[in-house]
């Protein structure tokens, strides 16, 4: 039981952890891994997860979610998903940061913002 509960904990942050290596790479071009960008990703891919869950195979209930979290292929399942969806958001979000502190640099664009 101990050890379910720690592989489903690992299932939730580590793609996180993957994800904001990702962006601080394309943010920054740095390999810092800051842990509240892993929690932001993590949340913003547990959001997308269950959304897919609900609508393509239509689980309402937290009982159906536990039935589908029992299985072990569905775990390996979700966490490969979720470090693919956690690399794109991560590659997302770091080249939008890099582009709006882009704009925000520029002498044109910064006199039409502030």
């Amino acid at each position: 039981m101990a050890f379910q509960l720690f592989q489903f904990f690992l299932a939730l942050i580590v793609p996180g952890l993957i994800g904001a290596l990702f962006f601080s790479i394309f943010a920054r071009l740095t390999t810092e891994i800051d842990w509240r960008v892993a929690f932001i990703l993590d949340l913003f891919t547990f959001t997308t997860m269950i959304t897919g869950l609900y609508y393509l195979q239509d689980i309402v209930s937290v009982e159906q979610i536990l039935v589908q979290f029992n299985c072990l292929s569905f775990t390996r399942k979700y966490i490969l998903l979720s470090i693919l969806i956690n690399i794109v958001y991560g590659i997302v979000f770091g080249l939008l940061r890099r582009a709006f502190f882009w704009i925000r640099r520029r002498p044109f664009f910064s006199g039409l913002i502030s």
